[in-house]
């Protein structure tokens, strides 16, 4: 079998709706495909088992690796991410079916991510980056603040004309990142031994713990706006909520699960979160002005109420405590803090223009 062979719904028009029935070889798309595989209890030796469904998993991955190319070509873009994304989160289950670093997965996601870290090394900006640690930081602040995802006009059309479903539907996406913070300073935390570094990542987790108040912990001030947008339908989970997430969203996610779910990337770590540091400060004071327009109680705007001066806290120290000793390291550190960062920025700049023409603003 050859790609040509393959069925014309996979390669041109993949419906991420179809039904996965009996066997590996029904399944039309990728994603369903390793949704299938991860309710196996060994999805290695069950493929070892069935050449004829793993011939079939590698042809799925082989259309979506070669055919990937970012916004030009949504389809697989959609299948690249939301793949990538289901490996990753399975890999943070605490109660996961599948071994988590079964080699079948592994394989998969090795190919996936060098697809896609091809494309989007494409399009780093090429820049002088300062030597000095403290000039670094201060232009790598100055860098992110100017880039144009930062400052987007959706964030001014959430906070003076949007209506509620479409504030619904706006945090809809956000699942693939915010509510899930806590756990990716957990595991950013882990095997770094540099005590200044390690204090700023468990200063902040710390926040996102609440301080130590259950009822403060920022997993709990999500869920009551959520509740108050009617994010979840009847019945629904976090999980029902992302499957609904465009391939933009999971793109911003994945960037971040991806810089902390490998140790090799604890600077490209550092760059990404350290940014979402940043930028969250203007966000979230037009979220919460949005909020406010559209009656949204006080408990439901708590957490972006709090973030405001709380990121604005953390963006500075994560620049001074974290990302400058790191980068005093070597050329390379710097690079792939940059690289950390401007993954983040270019990501979020195709949620944002996602979300406007979803909304149809005039932004040209």
């Amino acid at each position: 079998m050859n790609i040509e062979e393959l069925s014309p719904s996979l390669v041109d028009s993949l419906d991420p709706s179809v039904e996965i029935n009996i066997t590996l070889e029904d399944s039309q798309t990728l994603s369903h495909a390793i949704m299938q595989l991860l309710d196996r209890p060994n999805p290695f030796d069950s493929l070892q088992n069935n050449p004829a469904e793993k011939e079939h998993l590698d042809q799925l991955l082989k259309v979506v690796v070669e055919r990937f190319e970012g916004p030009a070509n949504p389809d697989m873009a959609f299948e690249l991410h939301k793949s990538l994304n289901t490996i990753y989160d399975y890999q943070i289950n605490a109660f996961a079916k599948a071994p988590q670093y079964d080699p079948t997965l592994m394989e998969v996601m090795a190919k996936l991510e060098s697809a896609w870290l091809a494309f989007e090394k494409k399009r780093m900006p090429q820049e002088d980056i300062p030597t000095e640690p403290k000039a670094f930081s201060k232009w790598l602040k100055q860098y992110v603040l100017k880039h144009p995802s930062s400052n987007h006009p959706l964030f001014q059309y959430l906070a003076d004309e949007s209506k509620k479903e479409e504030m619904s539907y706006f945090f809809s996406q956000e699942v693939t990142i915010d509510p899930r913070f806590d756990d990716l300073i957990a595991l950013m935390q882990v095997g770094i031994k540099t005590p200044g570094i390690k204090m700023e990542l468990a200063s902040n987790f710390w926040d996102e713990m609440g301080n130590g108040v259950p009822e403060d912990v920022h997993t709990e001030l999500f869920s009551r706006l959520y509740s108050e947008l009617d994010i979840y339908r009847d019945g629904e989970t976090f999980a029902d909520v992302l499957e609904r997430a465009s391939w933009q969203a999971l793109a911003c996610g994945n960037t971040l699960l991806y810089s902390v779910l490998h140790r090799k990337n604890l600077n490209i770590g550092l760059g990404a979160l350290g940014t979402v540091e940043i930028i969250s400060p203007f966000r979230f004071s037009h979220l919460v002005r949005g909020f406010k327009r559209l009656g949204l109680s006080d408990e439901a705007s708590e957490y972006h109420q709090t973030h405001i001066s709380i990121d604005a806290r953390h963006g500075n120290g994560w620049l001074t405590n974290a990302i400058r000793p790191t980068v005093a390291q070597s050329v390379e550190a710097r690079e792939e803090v940059f690289f950390g960062s401007m993954l983040r920025m270019n990501t979020s700049m195709d949620y944002c223009e996602h979300m406007a023409k979803t909304f149809a603003l005039d932004i040209n």
